[in-house]
């Protein structure tokens, strides 16, 4: 399935009910999907066809998601470049992906103009916020542009977002994804949008990570109201939270201890989370039985992945972080709380040695998986 009619379901069922929440920007799906469209024939003006790559260096902002949709619309392939790069990683990246146009935001723009001779591919480059001399305006993009419906003509084996990884043990390595990675999941774990039930999402995780990419897939699909935070800071979050009603959130644990521990935590309603989704790394046992105790009434997920496998392949349930039954039932559930669940339904997870082979229960190996989320490779 092309991601794209993510937007296009969402859009024809709860056209009139808010896509995204940004600062002051508001936007319903059916403006959301009106955006999405001028920013896809403002890009095919300049240029940009089936296949090429389409660069944005920015904080969390409802454009980033504009941009994702547009580039699928024309076929072409969407890269989010984390903002915490080196000069020099982000000149290999952006070579190394050949990108051929550029969004910068506002607080990256002396970077980028600053390593700009060294960018062997790029054409065009788009300022997201203030106007730069000798750049494109995004907003001048959309005001210009015809608001057309656009089709793409990409199947679900096509790449459709290259996602970097850390590269902490060399070069960062672009990761591709494919419509199918991510409509794998969705399609299994999402509701569709239904006027009769409405949900907020909190999007804090940066838009460069494949958490904060699927939470996007997610939460459209699912005709969901994406609440957008810039850059995480708990105080802000739980802001946001109360202020909106948020009743879904994806955290990393250092996100979930700091929201705990801040000084201003009882100060703030923020009884409307349902759901909060949490990992990217380990979960300390302390951090989320001190979560389980102080939100008594908000359900929580560990759920297990990397970029590689479009994020979810395990996952520790809700019903496992309820600690309840006899004594010894209870000290089960609180020793699962440190393991990552189990393997989705159409995931099929392996533990084996240095040879490639399974390994005995009980035994420590590498963790193997197969399954429609496995990338197509770098």
């Amino acid at each position: 399935m092309n991601t794209t009619e993510f937007l296009s379901i969402a859009s024809a069922i709860v056209p009139d009910r808010t896509a995204v929440i940004f600062e002051a920007e508001r936007f319903t799906y059916d403006q959301l999907s009106s955006r999405v469209n001028r920013l896809a024939n403002a890009f095919e003006h300049i240029g940009i066809k089936q296949g090429d790559r389409i660069a944005s260096i920015q904080v969390n902002s409802h454009q980033q998601v504009e941009a994702y949709f547009a580039a699928a619309k024309l076929d072409a392939i969407y890269v989010p470049l984390n903002f915490r790069a080196r000069a020099d990683e982000l000149t290999h990246m952006i070579n190394e992906c050949s990108a051929s146009l550029l969004l910068v935001g506002a607080r990256y723009s002396q970077e980028i103009q600053a390593l700009h001779s060294k960018l062997t591919t790029v054409n065009n480059v788009v300022s997201m916020d203030d106007e730069v001399d000798g750049w494109m305006s995004y907003e001048k993009l959309l005001d210009q542009a015809s608001d057309e419906e656009r089709y793409p003509i990409s199947d679900g084996d096509d790449v459709t977002c290259i996602l970097f990884t850390a590269g902490t043990t060399g070069a960062p390595k672009g990761v591709m994804l494919s419509h199918e990675n991510f409509s794998s999941y969705v399609l299994s774990n999402v509701h569709p949008a239904d006027p009769e039930s409405e949900g907020r999402n909190i999007l804090t995780v940066p838009l460069y990570h494949i958490a904060g990419i699927q939470s996007v897939m997610s939460s459209v699909y699912g005709g969901r109201t994406l609440v957008i935070q810039k850059q995480f800071d708990p105080a802000g979050w739980m802001e946001l939270v109360q202020s909106e009603g948020v009743n879904r959130a994806m955290m990393v644990p250092t996100m979930l201890k700091a929201i705990l521990d801040h000084k201003e935590f009882q100060d703030f309603d923020i009884s409307s989370l349902g759901v909060i989704t949490y990992g990217a790394a380990p979960m300390p046992a302390s951090v989320i039985k001190d979560a389980i105790a102080k939100l008594p009434g908000t359900r929580f997920i560990n759920a297990f992945g990397q970029t590689e496998t479009a994020s979810t392949i395990t996952m520790l349930s809700p019903e496992d972080h309820e600690i309840t039954g006899t004594p010894e039932e209870q000290e089960l559930k609180l020793k699962r709380l440190s393991s990552i669940g189990k393997p989705l339904d159409d995931v099929i997870v392996q533990i084996v040695d240095e040879e490639g082979k399974e390994v005995i229960q009980g035994d420590v190996g590498e963790i193997v998986a197969q399954g429609p989320r496995l990338v197509k490779g770098y």
